[in-house]
């Protein structure tokens, strides 16, 4: 599974948005996984905050696998073919497979941290290779790091 963590507040994502009709496009899958960063309830809330913000959504869409064609493409509609931009909350890989689908502007204000797992508290962890050794480190110890934060946006 690939790790996800936001990389930008909200306002400069809302304000990066605004004058653009915008569907949010989302995984229920490994970003939902990560600390409801993405997935379907996640994407509600930014929606609704968005609208509330005077950014026009169109529409909420998700899969379970963002990185499986055959079901991004089954997730067409008449919303997403009048988008300016897709916002993706997904990983970099359902951010590409949106936009090849779609054939529209895909905006992916979430950053591919690396592939892990997670773990039985229900954390998640991110395999690392550290001087040639395959090491284990949490995604939020590794977010920080790199200025990430591992929250949703709403």
């Amino acid at each position: 599974m690939l790790m996800v963590a936001r990389d930008r507040p909200y306002s400069e994502l809302r304000d990066g948005l605004k004058g653009k009709k915008v569907v949010i496009w989302t995984c229920n899958t490994c970003a939902r996984l990560c600390y409801d960063i993405g997935g379907e309830e996640s994407a509600e809330r930014l929606a609704s905050a968005l609208r509330s913000d005077g950014v026009e959504v169109l529409g909420v869409f998700h899969t379970a696998a963002s990185c499986l064609e055959g079901k991004v493409r089954k997730c067409g509609n008449e919303a997403i073919d009048n988008a300016d931009v897709i916002l993706s909350m997904t990983c970099n890989i359902g951010a590409l497979c949106a936009e090849r689908i779609f054939g529209k502007e895909v905006l992916n204000p979430l950053a591919t941290v690396g592939a892990g797992f997670v773990d039985v508290n229900r954390d998640m962890m991110i395999c690392d290779e550290k001087d040639g050794r395959l090491t284990i480190r949490g995604l939020r110890e590794i977010a920080s790091e790199k200025g990430l934060w591992c929250d949703p946006y709403a």
